[in-house]
C-alpha cells in the first residue's frame, strides 16, 4: 500500500481498516488525529505492534492506575524519573521491577485497543497512513492481531448504535426510580443514580465513570433496563411497531415462566430497545434476579480458586476485548465474585467472559483443599458444567 492522506467522513476507519491485515499484510504507521487528539498506530505482518496518543488521560501511567497495576502516587514518581533518565516509561517500570512484564503488556494492549476503537467511531478529522516502521529502540512491543481488533472495533459500533438509538440525545436527563433498582446496587450505578438525582445529563453520567464513556454506557443502559433511569422525553413506539411488541412480550412471558431466564433477559432488551415499556422493565427485572441467583453457588464455588496463566502473545482469537479487559481486571482483585458484580458489562456477560478465559486455557480452577468434594450446584442455566473434582483415593 502506498502512502496516503485523507478525511475521514471519507475514509471510515471500518472501511480502510481490512486493507492492513487481508493478504498481503501491510506494514507502515496509520495517523489518526481530529481536533486536538492525534493517535498513531503502528502495523507489522498483519499486528498492531504500536500505539501513542497525545490524549492526556491515556497516558500509560493513567492506565496502569485505572487498571489497579500501579498506584497514582508511584506512576507519578516513576513518570518523572523515567523523563530524567530518558527512557520509555514502560520500559522504565519493566526495569525498576515496578511492574511485571506481563501486567505492563495487559495494560499497553489494553491502552491500545481503546484508542483504535475510539476512533473508529470518529466521522471527521484526518487519516493518514505512512509505509515503513521507525525503530523501535528500547518500547515495549505489541502484538495485537488485526483482524480480531477490527472484528471487536465493528461489535462497539453496534453496541454504541443501539445505546444511542434508545436516548434522546447526549444533553436528555432521566428519572430515578430506586424502587426499581435490584437489591444489590453496585457503587459505580449509585453513583450515577445519585448525579441522575441532581439533573446530570447523559453526556456527563458517562463522563462520570473514570474507566471511560462505553463503561459508563453500559452502567446506564443497565439501569434504563431495570427501569431506575427513565429518560424524560422518551419516544414510543413506531406506526405498527405496537404488535410487535405485544409479541416479545407474551413470549418474554414465557421463557420467564419456564424458567429460561437467560433467553426471557435478552427478549425483554429487545423490547426497551424500541421504547421503555413498563412490562418490559419488570420482565427484565424478575429474570435478571432470577439469573444472579442461578450464578450464585456457581461464583462462590470459583471464588479464591481461579488462578491465571500468562497471555500468550497474540492472544487467542477467541477471546473479545471484554474478554482480556475482564482477565486483567481478575488478575488484580483478590475476589471474583467482587469483580463480576461490579463490571458494567453486567454479571451474566462477565461470567462468559471467564468461561471463555477457561476454555482458552488462561483461566484456571485450583482442586479443592484437603480433597474435599464440592457439591454440584442444582443450577446450571447457561450448560456449562460445573467443576467437580474427582473423588479422593480410597
Amino acid at each position: 500500500m502506498e502512502r496516503f492522506k485523507g478525511n475521514l467522513a471519507s475514509y471510515r476507519l471500518q472501511l480502510l481498516m481490512p486493507a492492513f491485515f487481508e493478504a498481503p499484510a501491510v506494514d507502515g504507521m496509520l495517523r489518526v488525529e481530529r481536533g486536538a487528539v492525534r493517535r498513531h498506530f503502528f502495523f507489522q505482518r498483519g499486528c498492531l505492534v504500536g500505539e501513542s496518543s497525545s490524549e492526556p488521560n491515556e497516558h500509560l501511567g493513567q492506565v496502569l492506575t485505572r487498571l489497579r497495576i500501579l498506584d497514582a502516587a508511584t506512576a507519578a514518581e516513576a513518570f518523572a524519573a523515567a523523563e530524567a533518565a530518558g527512557v520509555p516509561f514502560g520500559t522504565f517500570v519493566v526495569e525498576r521491577g515496578l511492574v511485571a512484564r506481563p501486567r505492563l503488556m495487559e495494560a499497553l494492549e489494553h491502552k491500545a485497543r481503546e484508542a483504535l476503537f475510539d476512533c473508529y467511531g470518529w466521522e471527521s478529522g484526518e487519516v493518514e497512513f505512512r509505509p515503513g516502521l521507525p525503530p523501535i529502540g528500547r518500547a515495549v512491543e505489541l502484538q495485537l492481531g488485526l483482524k480480531e481488533l477490527h472484528r471487536d472495533a465493528l461489535a462497539r459500533l453496534l453496541e454504541w448504535r443501539v445505546f444511542w438509538g434508545l436516548f434522546p440525545g447526549p444533553d436528555a436527563t432521566f428519572g430515578v426510580y430506586r424502587e426499581f433498582a435490584v437489591e444489590r446496587v453496585a457503587a459505580a450505578e449509585e453513583h450515577l443514580l445519585q448525579l441522575a438525582e441532581k439533573g446530570a445529563t447523559l453526556s456527563e453520567l458517562l463522563a462520570a465513570v473514570p474507566e471511560g464513556p462505553l463503561h459508563g454506557a453500559r452502567w446506564v443502559l443497565r439501569l434504563y433496563r431495570r427501569g431506575a433511569l427513565t429518560p424524560r422525553k422518551t419516544r414510543g413506539p413506531k406506526v405498527g411497531e405496537a404488535t410487535a411488541l405485544a409479541d416479545l412480550l407474551e413470549l418474554a412471558r414465557g421463557l420467564v415462566d419456564m424458567g429460561r431466564y437467560e433467553e426471557a433477559v435478552a427478549v425483554a432488551a429487545q423490547v426497551l430497545e424500541r421504547a421503555p415499556v413498563p412490562e418490559a422493565h419488570t420482565l427484565y427485572r424478575e429474570a435478571e434476579v432470577r439469573l444472579t441467583v442461578a450464578l450464585a453457588d456457581e461464583v462462590l464455588a470459583l471464588d479464591g480458586r481461579v488462578y491465571f496463566e500468562p497471555l500468550p502473545r497474540p492472544s487467542p482469537p477467541s477471546l473479545t476485548a471484554d474478554d482480556l479487559y475482564l482477565y486483567t481486571k481478575l488478575r488484580s482483585s483478590r475476589s471474583v465474585r467482587e469483580v463480576l458484580r461490579n463490571t458494567a458489562m453486567g454479571e451474566l456477560a462477565a461470567y462468559r467472559a471467564l468461561r471463555r478465559l477457561m476454555e482458552a486455557g488462561v483461566a484456571r480452577v485450583m482442586p479443592e483443599n484437603n480433597g474435599a468434594t464440592r457439591r454440584r450446584s442444582k443450577t446450571d442455566p447457561f450448560g456449562v458444567p460445573v467443576y467437580v473434582p474427582p473423588a479422593p483415593a480410597t
